[in-house]
């Protein structure tokens, strides 16, 4: 089974590698406009919420925040004080930041592994500021409906996140408050040798997404180019690569309206491979992480597209 494996991922490789040969025109285009993408509208966006974010978790610690602030949440989502600085983070801010930051505190020894897991399965989504403006008014050109999208794809992460906790306290599973780390969470000073080092932290993260990108923007303007994008389940499967220009390939498809609507709120809720790989690379997610990963994001798509098909009819 290993060998198959291999043998599948080096003709993959060769694959994209021919291709490459073949269509050496697209792939630039392709990779230019990815990198456009980045520096346009990624980079700017992202680069202050993970500074932000870094330096947040080295000069603040959660647990000398005021209980009735994260009380409610801790037993909501069976998370730490922590876990509500990610999931606040993570559902503000956009992927890949819920993951990023979840591994972060991991490594700094501030949560446990299994909140880690957790974190990472549903508190890493599309910022609510990108289905607002770009998916409901941009794309879709129904701004009025942008609460619709917001409870159809944050909506079935926050329900998904909140069963599982709940499944684990039915299951009288431990819930990670991290209580054997409390002596390892003490917060740093504030100090320009600790703004460097997020400094120098964010910008790594951010030449990373800039990798994906480019990579998953040349995989889709080469699948582009050979197949055709009238075919629908041509368009949802190359939809499905990069979730920016996924949703715009669905919104300017000839789909009718209802299959557009359900399509994009799955694609948003999923996030695309390329967000996935990006969250995965970044994270530092190993075979199991990645595995409970892939398995949230389905539950999160299944139940948006359970929402959207609801919200058509009312």
């Amino acid at each position: 089974m290993r060998k198959q494996t291999v043998f599948l991922i080096m003709f993959l490789i060769f694959s994209l590698f021919m291709c490459l040969l073949c269509f050496p025109r697209t792939a630039a285009s392709a990779a230019l406009d990815g990198l456009l993408l980045w520096y346009h509208s990624v980079f700017p966006v992202l680069f202050p919420f993970l500074f932000l974010s870094s330096l947040l978790i080295r000069i603040l610690n959660p647990d000398e925040l005021p209980k009735v602030l994260t009380a409610p949440f801790m037993r909501l989502f069976g998370c730490s004080a922590y876990g509500v600085f990610v999931i606040f983070a993570g559902f503000l801010c956009g992927f890949p930041v819920g993951a990023r930051l979840s591994s972060e505190l991991y490594q700094q020894k501030k949560i446990t592994r299994e909140e880690m897991c957790a974190l990472q399965g549903f508190a890493n989504n599309l910022s609510p500021g990108f289905i607002l403006s770009y998916l409901s008014a941009e794309q879709m050109k129904c701004s009025g409906k942008g609460g619709w999208f917001l409870f159809q794809i944050l909506g079935a992460a926050l329900l998904v996140g909140i069963a599982d906790a709940g499944w684990k306290n039915h299951r009288k599973v431990s819930v990670p408050q991290a209580e054997s780390l409390k002596n390892d969470t003490k917060s740093e000073p504030l100090s320009f040798a600790v703004i460097d080092d997020c400094i120098y932290g964010a910008m790594n993260s951010a030449l990373h997404l800039c990798a994906y990108i480019m990579l998953f923007a040349v995989l889709t303007g080469i699948l582009t180019h050979v197949f055709p994008i009238a075919n629908p389940a041509v368009l949802l499967l190359t939809a499905g690569i990069e979730v920016t220009n996924g949703i715009h390939m669905i919104a300017e498809s000839a789909l009718p309206y209802a299959a557009k609507y359900i399509a994009v709120s799955a694609l948003a809720a999923f996030g695309g491979w390329s967000a996935l790989a990006q969250s995965a690379g970044i994270a530092g997610m190993d075979s199991e992480l990645l595995l409970h990963y892939i398995k949230s994001r389905v539950k999160i798509t299944l139940l948006a597209i359970l929402l959207s098909a609801a919200a058509l009819f009312l």
